[in-house]
């Protein structure tokens, strides 16, 4: 009898719990009550609108903008998101020394990137934001041309052999390519070595960080099959778990070697380069291997993994895909490439194999205007989320509870015509000093803003102008009308079926 009764209460405590949870949820953002939105189902909420893949997803962010504008509220399950792309918002929000809170949909990354500093609470945050912003001085910087323009010229020489294996004109797909030289270059840059992506070598590390991010959209988008006591017993976890073995002994083995060699430098006073024959003084690697925490004491090995790993994560796919995106773009509006291309020619000349420097770079003022409204039409991370650790009071009237998530919805912003007029067209001048001075502030934000913005901005940008100016010095591409980008929102926005385009060799 005791087990009826106990069978009894199990089966009314499991369908009352979600009940009695969406009702305390209902109740605690009261306050949001005049906040617009669809109205919820229960327990699903709003999910059926955002569909189940990264495609639906973004096409469904965009359409409840279309409908109910630039602030609203969402229910995904139980949990009730704020989404806003209003930039007076933004800059209250952002701009904020407390709410500096990743929220809990980027624990999906903990298991790769740790503690880092992408997914770190903020007290953490702060601590190591000031151990390693000094990586990203511009002198510092100014030490990775060198990487950026070696990984570049394999790239073009890899790119060249496939075009003149193929019928003049062909239609491919540039991604992979850009991806292994982004690859490339942030490993050499954060590790201090080189893993020859590029030439097939270190291939179980390549394939891992490909299988993690195509993991990751899975767990995003599969609902309770993500969640971490389903997802061991899913199909993709063996994969997912040997693919992390990978990622961490990789990077464990690097930070070993690497510690093996500075220490032998320390003490011998030589420094051995590495393959590529370029020594990156300032790797991250290196200062982290320098650094200590807010005691005094050396970062631990863990601690330095998770940094390097974040950098790696952050700079190769944002980097990648910004620059297929960027050459897409060109391909679709010829007149602007041809305006890229003249400038380059006057700054840097003919020659695709020129070591670009970084006053060169500072010259590229109509190619750097080109970057800038590639990365507006195309924004790298479509969607930030963040915390509220403390109310936040918008317009003095509404109040949005503690714990709340807040998703900032960057694309949508970009596309938003109160935003930017005919947001669809691609129109470099948006970015002339006096058009910029037209707009808000926190308009155009593609790295994020305030204190949490992006610490990598000035290295994404530079990468992404020495790796456009030499593949435009070297090639002309042009859209080919019956492909289309099919995009969608994963950890970062991509083209689900590819960066297809005609690439054709400039005589000079």
């Amino acid at each position: 009898m005791f087990f009826c009764y106990l069978v009894a209460f199990l089966v009314v405590f499991i369908f009352t719990l979600p009940l009695l949870h969406w009702h305390l949820n209902l109740y605690k953002y009261r306050s949001l009550k005049h906040v617009p939105g669809p109205k919820p189902k229960f327990l699903t909420g709003n999910s059926d609108l955002l569909g189940s893949t990264p495609t639906s997803y973004l096409k469904g962010l965009m359409n409840l903008q279309n409908r109910y504008g630039n602030f609203y509220k969402l229910w995904t399950g139980p949990t009730l998101r704020l989404i806003v792309n209003k930039p007076e918002y933004l800059k209250d929000l952002l701009s904020s020394t407390v709410n500096l809170s990743k929220s809990d949909g980027y624990d999906l990354f903990k298991p790769w990137l740790g503690d880092g500093l992408l997914v770190t609470n903020a007290n953490k945050w702060k601590a190591r934001r000031k151990i390693i912003t000094p990586t990203f001085h511009f002198k510092v910087l100014d030490g990775f041309m060198d990487v950026f323009n070696h990984q570049t010229n394999i790239m073009l020489d890899q790119i060249m052999k496939m075009v003149q294996r193929n019928p003049p004109g062909e239609t491919v797909d540039i991604f992979k390519f850009i991806n292994l030289m982004s690859l490339d270059s942030i490993c050499e840059t954060a590790f201090g070595t080189s893993i020859g992506a590029q030439h097939r070598k270190n291939p179980k590390y390549v394939a891992a960080v490909k299988a993690f991010l195509e993991i990751f959209v899975f767990r995003f988008y599969s609902g309770w099959l993500g969640h971490p006591l389903v997802f061991p017993f899913t199909k993709p976890y063996k994969i997912y778990h040997e693919t992390l073995r990978i990622l961490h002994e990789f990077c464990d083995d690097v930070i070993q070697r690497r510690k093996q060699e500075f220490q032998k430098e320390k003490t011998q006073g030589t420094s051995q380069l590495p393959e590529s024959g370029i020594r990156v003084k300032s790797a991250l690697l290196d200062m982290l291997l320098q650094a200590t925490n807010e005691n005094g004491e050396p970062l631990t090995d863990r601690q330095i993994r998770d940094e390097v790993n974040t950098f790696m994560f952050e700079g190769h796919d944002t980097s990648a895909t910004a620059a297929c995106f960027a050459l897409y773009a060109l391909a679709q509006n010829p007149k602007h490439q041809a305006k890229m291309y003249e400038e380059l020619c006057e700054v840097l000349g003919t020659d695709p194999k020129i070591e670009i420097t970084t006053s060169q770079i500072n010259d590229l003022h109509y190619s750097d205007r080109v970057i800038k409204e590639a990365l507006r039409i195309y924004q790298p991370v479509p969607l930030i989320e963040r915390k509220i650790e403390e109310e936040w009071i918008i317009d003095e009237a509404i109040k949005v509870p503690k714990n709340t998530t807040v998703a900032i919805f960057l694309y949508g912003m970009s596309h938003d015509p109160n935003v930017f007029s005919e947001p669809e067209k691609f129109n470099p001048d948006r970015f002339l000093a006096e058009q910029i001075r037209e707009r808000h502030n926190f308009a155009y934000v593609p790295f994020s803003a305030g204190p949490r913005n992006c610490i990598g901005q000035r290295y994404a940008m530079m990468s992404l102008k020495v790796m456009l100016a030499k593949f435009l010095l070297e090639f002309r591409v042009e859209e080919d009308r019956n492909f289309a980008i099919d995009l969608g929102t994963c950890s970062v926005l991509k083209s689900m079926n590819g960066y297809k385009m005609k690439i054709f060799p400039r005589k000079y």
